[in-house]
């Protein structure tokens, strides 16, 4: 009977032990999540700074919209591309995944 009695308690640790594995997990991807989000909405805010930039620019140059010529186009990038663009610590730790 003891032998039994120590089999049943080993299976609920183990089973306890896979279902704690099981939260990190979600809480880690959930986590990960949140970086990624985090990160992508830095990039489109990066991207709105660059359009606002050019705005206020024009102006001081006297009408010269040269810059726009640069910075349009890579603020539009920033904005809509679903790549990583932004080089940071985020960037960095996920290419080490890749």
């Amino acid at each position: 009977m003891r032998v039994i009695c120590t089999n049943l308690e080993d299976a609920y640790q183990q089973g306890y032990a896979d279902a704690m594995e099981s939260v990190r997990k979600k809480r880690r991807k959930q986590q990960e999540k949140k970086a990624r989000r985090q990160y992508y909405i830095k990039q489109k805010l990066h991207g709105v700074a660059m359009l606002i930039f050019t705005a206020l620019v024009i102006p001081l140059l006297d009408g010269d919209a040269t810059i726009a010529l640069l910075t349009v186009p890579m603020g539009l990038i920033l904005i809509f591309s679903k790549e990583m663009l932004i080089v940071n610590k985020y960037y960095w730790e996920n290419q080490r995944e890749d």
